[in-house]
């Protein structure tokens, strides 16, 4: 433990004041050891980007900082507050149940309430030793987050928070919060949802999240929850992932969000911004309607994010196609053969046993598949048997889709066509980081699957599926819900792409596809400015 902590420097703000606390501790504390629990602490730059989110105009605020760190989030606030004109009175709620932090953030806040004074500003706060979700969990079990616990007079003006990021396990749970967990698989997601609870009608919360409960199945519950009753007005986006959190090692994809308690969408718009970094000295903005950002199908829920106005119209391009997946008879399915738990059925070298070629993410190159392809001491065929019949599928046509992807290469979705007559085998295996496309009753035909192929291969689909999916991963789910042609127009494609023989650039299939859906070419030019 520092003997002593240093004082605020006379030409230090609050914000940066906080952030070097920030610092301090994290060289006293391992890396390891915070991510164990989730802690990450938030720049300076992006502390102050939220606090700047807030509509003030009350001379009595209540705020709430959950999971608060050295206190560098409620830091940016009392900085904008300071430079208010007229009196303020502040309230400040903070929880922390990490005891080492605890001197940073007292010394953090008491120099908050010096500086406050300085400006004719009142602070009061309190420190809240203990865990965050446990003290308040009642105020979230409700299915509606307007039922908050206690009388208006003990909520909160303003929420905002950092949360922190792990799955929780069933042993680190009461009965109580696996009610909650039930609906918010991440312990980020039960941080809004509980603090979300604690928000006056009308009052506005921001949070700095993974973009990944944005879509889904594992957040669909959660978007529902969370949709009820609070409103989105603003979305922060972050160009690139890796310089975020620059002071932690950090790659998931982050976004920062603003909400409203009260569900008020009629004639709603979103401001979208985005920044290359999270130095946000260069921000793009727009405003989108809120139809386009909060989309439903079915018992489906999605926030969608378009970084740009010609993805606003692709948005609604697509949205008008008349088909989704399982309406042309197909299905998506993730491979389902995990190579460490498949380890006694797979064959380094086929030698005459019988045997079905395995096909990963490597084997699918220029829009064909290409076996076998020996790589990193993968397997390239899996053997048939009894025993392993559950994880081999039919020779049929499919069309595979990689499941990963990094945010920073040019494309999301990456497919390939696979027609049977690709491979002289009676059976086909796919490992688990390859989804793929099948016809529910009987086979796709060629010309369906080449089309299709091509289709998810353009740069239209790739950039509506962004905005729909934020993650590194390609999800079934995501994919199910994003509208499709008609299949006639499906196999049209197919035909034309067949008589290329496949060899087609990205760009030859953007113009194919576009020509065929009558749908102008201006649409995929991107702009320098969002607004």
């Amino acid at each position: 433990m520092i003997a002593e902590l240093p004082e605020k420097m006379q030409d230090e703000n609050l914000t940066a004041y906080a952030e070097r606390l920030s610092i301090l501790y994290s060289e006293s504390c391992k890396i390891s050891v915070r991510k164990n629990i989730g802690q990450f602490f938030t720049p300076k730059e992006i502390s102050s980007f939220m606090a700047g989110k807030f509509s003030i105009y009350q001379n009595e605020l209540r705020i709430l900082d959950p999971g608060t760190g050295t206190g560098t989030l409620t830091a940016a606030v009392c900085e904008r507050l300071a430079a208010v004109e007229g009196k303020l009175k502040i309230t400040a709620d903070v929880y922390e149940n990490d005891e080492g932090i605890l001197p940073f953030l007292n010394k953090t806040l008491s120099t908050c309430k010096k500086e406050l004074k300085k400006h004719g500003k009142e602070l009061d706060y309190t420190i809240h030793n203990e865990d965050f979700i446990k003290a308040n969990m009642n105020a979230g079990i409700s299915n509606k987050l307007d039922s908050a616990k206690g009388s208006e007079a003990e909520l909160y003006d303003f929420v905002i928070s950092n949360p922190p990021y792990y799955k929780l396990g069933k042993d680190q749970m009461s009965k109580s919060m696996r009610m909650l967990a039930a609906l918010h698989p991440n312990i980020y997601a039960l941080f809004i949802t509980v603090a979300m609870s604690k928000l006056k009608p009308n009052g506005e919360a921001v949070f700095i999240t993974p973009r990944s409960f944005c879509s889904g199945t594992y957040y669909n519950n959660f978007r529902w929850h969370l949709l009820s009753s609070a409103t989105i007005t603003d979305i922060h986006l972050f160009e690139s992932r890796k310089k975020v959190f620059h002071n932690d090692d950090v790659l998931q994809e982050s976004v920062i969000m603003k909400l409203k308690k009260g569900n008020q969408t009629k004639n709603m718009q979103v401001l979208i911004s985005i920044s290359k970094t999270g130095k946000l000295d260069e921000v793009r903005e727009m405003n989108v309607e809120y139809r386009d950002i909060v989309y439903k199908k079915g018992h489906q829920i999605f926030i969608r994010i378009p970084d740009s106005r010609e993805d606003v119209k692709i948005l609604h391009t697509i949205d008008k196609w008349p088909n989704f997946i399982t309406d042309l008879g197909l299905e998506i399915s993730t491979g389902p053969i995990i190579d460490f738990r498949s380890k006694e059925y797979l064959i380094d070298k086929p030698n005459g046993k019988a045997y079905a070629p395995l096909l990963w993410m490597h084997n699918m190159k220029d829009f064909k598949v290409e076996w076998p392809v020996y790589k990193n001491g993968k397997a390239p065929a899996i053997l048939v048997s009894s025993k392993s019949a559950p994880l081999i599928v039919p020779m049929k046509n499919y069309v595979l889709v990689k499941r990963f992807s990094s945010k920073e290469q040019a494309r999301r979705l990456y497919a390939v066509p696979f027609l049977k007559s690709d491979l002289d085998a009676q059976s086909l295996g796919i490992e688990n980081h390859v989804n793929y496309i099948h016809k529910i009753n009987g086979a796709m035909s060629v010309d369906e699957t080449m089309g299709l192929a091509a289709i998810l291969n353009t740069t239209l689909i790739d950039r509506y599926f962004r905005a729909l999916n934020g993650n590194t991963q390609v999800n079934a789910t995501d994919m199910r819900n994003m509208p499709l042609p008609s299949l006639e127009k499906i196999c049209q494609i197919g035909k034309i792409v067949l008589d290329h023989k496949g060899k087609l650039t990205e760009a030859q299939f953007d113009e194919i596809v576009l020509a065929e859906l009558n749908i102008n070419e201006r649409i995929l030019t991107v702009g320098k400015e969002l607004a």
